[in-house]
């Protein structure tokens, strides 16, 4: 064994039960499931596209036929090939794995990682991985190249690092982390998910995406109504089948759902027989803090791209940020993996049942709870290696400088040293609200929304008493909880919503909370008593929100009049600037859900546009008064200072943009969003510059009068207009524009809807194909020459025929049987033929037993085609217009004149005059031995 990857790579336990990794019988079921859901899509997905290929091949080639239509076989065959075109090309797809900003390692560049990964595959029974690339995502992922041929060959796997897990993680947790993704494919059931993802790949392209037939459906539907009407039967039937799709998808998709549940279950095992039950674990802890953390750090890197400072070292910027938060929240375990108990171990827990979430990575994955119960059925312990995963690259450094860079364009950036890019950093990060002792009550929560007026956030404070004792208890360590108790009460009723609303799905469909099964029925009466308790413990950290404005103000009155005007214009700023930052982004999401509303069904009508215009101009007019009332806003001196800002409305700039119009809604939706961004942007600059202001001055005001020093002087007071819209918390805009019937139809939103489109999705469909089935088909004429009446079986249709009568059969383009008979059941004659189809007809002279000829009706001034002898044939086909009927007397023409062909049987004669028409032998002596025989 090589001793690089010896010394790097963890020991992994000992004793493994025997079957650990083995299948259960619950996977095999959901694994069948999910093979049987995809043969049936994939089966009417080829068979649907199979016959639609060849219907217009019949249709198209029938026309070249003898006596076939040529114009008929076009113009059926045309649209025809066009939905088999349709249909094919969404199975000549090539989807690329993502490799999006990651470098390829080579082995040769680094040889010790390649040797961790191929002994943690072969150990896993999985193949080893095709290429190595690394990111700087918070991630580890296998991706691969996908084809159509992949339903039948297997793809070969590239493997994906994401450094920001890296630098997260020691060794033991990175190998847990890759043998999960190794366990995946050293399932078989794991092609089960690469076909269905071929099978997905398929459906996206028919369902979603939108190319050059598209377009074509559209300009001809656009065009002269003469053609146009081919456009729109075109449309419904292209929407038919991508319903159709749609529907038989969702099948696929239900079953796979299942499956891939149990999959990840069985990779977690994988990984558990490899590391041991807490490796994987303990990283699954991490990545909650490494996710929140690598956010802030892609923030932070923007900003200082901004000042045109390029970081050079990303990680050590998340690795500082991971620790800030640790200090803001006073939680010294954040991002750590908490005590570890030296006994009974098999019963410890890090995750609690119920509501956690699991990280970026493994969103798609089973909570957090149900997969440490699952790796810890089968306890099975393993000495961890607390090294740093980093110790897996040969060039460290040199890797997180690259990777760092090619995070942004830093060719015209300046590359700082990463000590002086912590500097600016820890300048951010040392802000007043961001102090441990402030219990993490200021991050991410406003301290003004929950009121419409300024005055409600302060109670009554020129006659506060006890301010020393309020002063020594303001910011207790109880705050903490109660921030965490909220943080939970959310996390639960957003959880309780998606399940409500099914954008959220529960194993089994049992719904568990806090320890208790819930009932769909009751999830609404459940939410409510959530919203309460939210509500009560809200009003515990509002009440301590306005016990703080009132103690400070309380010292700002006692020392001086410009002291208070100081502090009470730091409240009112930061009121104005939280309500307009909040005004502004949900009239942005009422907006955009608008939008998405009235164009569900790719078309927008009168009513819709009406909804349209007033949901944009209500956005135009935040905007305006925000922009109008910026001269009434005084930044102050020490907000100035600080954003560096002297004039606010300078700062923001000319209002030009003008209201929506029906006739500048397209390009007002494409700028509106610069717009309201660059809005918030300077508003939640203002904002966090008014709450570390406010922090500062409160400080300095309980500072000055624990040490009863001497009063300052105040700074210049910021001031906020006197009047303004306000967005106070639970009065947001109502998303109540619901899709009309017409969408919910087209959009199958709902069971009612989905259901009804399926049915009439299965009728369009249903009936092209029933109408494909029988167009292009063949008109027979059987003619009995014969004395005596015949019964006429072909392929099946049945037709008695009187002598000397005629009768037609529609047939579809097909080899057939003709049987005749007489009535008595005397076989006279059975012979098979094959039809061209092409809209062809056919005679068929019963037993031989009428000569036919072909004459010409002539209709005012023009000349007539030569009569044509046709002898006695048995089957032919004819082009003449009329058959053995009288012509029409009389024509429309528009001048010179007219002719009918007709098709006559020469009967009501001599039998020599008969056999005068008839030159071939052949059939001179079939005609007479029949009528011999029959007559």
């Amino acid at each position: 064994m090589d001793k690089i990857t010896t010394d790097i790579y963890p020991n992994g336990p000992s004793n493994i039960p025997g079957g650990l990794t083995k299948p259960s019988g619950n996977y095999k079921k959901h694994a069948w499931l999910a093979v049987l859901g995809l043969i049936l899509f994939v089966g009417i997905y080829f068979s649907l596209a199979g016959w639609f290929c060849w219907t217009a091949y019949r249709l198209i080639a029938s026309g070249f036929e003898p006596g076939g239509d040529m114009f008929l076989a076009f113009i059926t065959g045309l649209p025809t090939a066009f939905l088999a075109i349709f249909m094919v090309k969404a199975l000549f797809f090539i989807e690329r794995g993502h490799i999006g900003d990651s470098e390829e390692l080579k082995q040769e560049d680094e040889p010790k990682l390649f040797e961790f990964l191929y002994r943690l595959a072969d150990e896993a029974g999985a193949p080893r991985p095709h290429r190595v690339f690394v990111s700087p995502s918070v991630n580890a992922c296998v991706f691969y190249d996908l084809t159509i041929f992949n339903l039948f060959f297997p793809s070969k796997k590239n493997l994906e690092i994401g450094l920001g897990l890296v630098n997260v993680l020691n060794l033991s947790e990175i190998k847990a982390v890759l043998a999960h993704e190794f366990g995946h494919f050293a399932q078989k059931s794991m092609a089960v998910g690469s076909w269905v993802y071929v099978a997905h790949q398929i459906a996206v392209h028919i369902i979603a995406q939108r190319d050059i037939l598209d377009r074509f459906i559209k300009g001809i539907s656009n065009f002269d109504l003469r053609i146009a009407w081919v456009g729109w039967i075109l449309s419904l039937i292209v929407w038919s089948i991508r319903s159709l799709v749609e529907a038989f998808f969702s099948l696929v998709i239900i079953s796979e759902r299942a499956l891939s549940r149990e999959m990840e279950f069985q990779a977690d095992l994988v990984s558990v027989s490899l590391t041991g039950s807490d490796a994987l674990i303990h990283a699954l802890h991490k990545l909650h803090a490494a996710d929140e953390a690598w956010e802030r750090t892609l923030g932070f890197v923007s900003s200082e791209a901004g000042d045109e400072r390029a970081v050079s070292d990303v990680f050590t910027i998340q690795t500082r940020v991971i620790e800030k938060l640790g200090v803001i929240l006073n939680d010294p375990s954040y991002g750590k993996i908490p005590p570890f108990p030296a006994d009974k171990a098999e019963s410890h827990r890090i995750f609690k049942a119920g509501m956690a979430t699991p990280p970026k990575m493994w969103a798609t994955h089973p909570e957090n709870f149900a997969r440490e119960e699952n790796a810890k059925r089968q306890y099975i312990s393993a000495e961890g290696d607390d090294r740093k995963a980093w110790l897996l690259f040969e060039n460290e450094k040199a890797l997180r400088n690259k990777v760092s860079f090619d995070l942004l364009d830093v060719s015209k950036l300046e590359k700082v040293d990463i000590e002086e890019s912590i500097k600016h950093l820890d300048k951010q990060y040392n802000k007043a609200h961001f102090l441990k002792n402030f219990r993490g009550i200021y991050l991410g929560r406003s301290v003004t929304r929950y009121k419409d007026k300024v005055n409600e956030l302060y109670g009554d404070y020129a006659s506060l008493q006890n301010i020393d004792g309020l002063l020594a208890n303001l910011y207790p360590v109880s705050l903490s909880d109660d921030l965490e108790k909220i943080k939970i009460l959310y996390d639960e009723k957003y959880t309780l919503e998606g399940i409500r609303d099914k954008s959220l799905h529960v194993k089994g469909d049992v719904i568990r909370f806090r320890g208790k099964k819930v009932k769909r029925k009751d999830l609404s009466r459940v939410i409510k008593i959530v919203n309460a308790e939210i509500s009560t413990a809200e009003i515990v950290i509002q009440n301590h929100d306005i016990r703080c404005r009132t103690v400070h103000l309380a010292l700002a009155h006692n020392a001086s009049k410009e002291w208070e005007d100081n502090l009470l214009g730091l409240i009112s700023l930061l009121h104005y600037t939280n309500h307009c930052e909040a005004n502004l982004n949900d009239v942005h999401g009422y907006l955009s859900h608008i939008v998405s509303v009235i164009t569900a069904d790719d078309r927008v009508t009168k009513k819709e546009m009406k909804q349209l215009l007033v949901a944009a101009n209500e956005a135009f007019s935040v905007l305006e008064e925000i922009y109008e009332k910026a001269g009434e806003v005084q930044l102050g001196a020490l907000i100035s200072k600080q954003i560096e800002v002297d004039d606010w409305k300078e700062a923001l700039g000319e209002f030009d943009l003008v209201a929506a119009t029906k006739e500048n809604v397209n390009e007002w939706i494409e700028v509106i969003d610069g717009w309201i961004g660059s809005t918030i942007n300077a508003l939640s600059t203002l904002s966090g510059a008014a709450l570390e202001n406010l922090l500062k001055v409160e400080h300095h005001l309980s500072k000055q009068y624990r040490e009863k020093s001497d009063v300052q002087k105040a700074p210049q007071p910021p001031r906020a207009p006197a009047s303004y819209s306000t967005m106070v918390e639970g009065t947001e805009r109502k998303r109540d524009a619901k899709l009309s019937l017409w969408d919910r139809f087209y959009t199958a939103d709902g069971m009612f809807a989905g259901m009804t489109r399926f049915a009439v999705a299965v009728s369009i469909v249903g009936g092209v194909i029933f109408v494909g089935h029988y167009t292009g088909g063949s008109t027979i004429t059987i003619y009995n020459g014969l004395a005596s009446t015949v019964m006429v079986d072909v392929s099946g249709v049945k037709q008695e025929v009187p002598p000397l009568q005629y009768r037609e059969l529609e047939l579809s383009p097909a080899s057939v049987r003709v049987v005749s008979t007489t009535i008595n059941n005397q076989l006279v004659e059975k012979f098979d033929v094959k039809t061209a189809g092409g809209f062809s007809d056919y005679v068929y002279n019963v037993a031989q037993a009428a000569p036919m000829v072909e004459w010409t009706q002539v209709y005012g001034n023009t000349s007539a085609q030569e009569n044509k002898n046709m002898g006695a044939p048995r089957w032919f086909s004819s082009s003449a217009s009329v058959l053995f009927k009288e012509p029409p007397e009389s024509v429309k023409i528009k001048g010179g004149g007219a002719t009918r062909r007709v098709l006559d049987a020469v009967v009501n004669t001599s039998p020599e005059n008969a056999l005068y028409y008839v030159n071939n032998k052949t059939e001179q002596q079939t005609m007479i031995s029949n009528h011999f025989i029959w007559d």
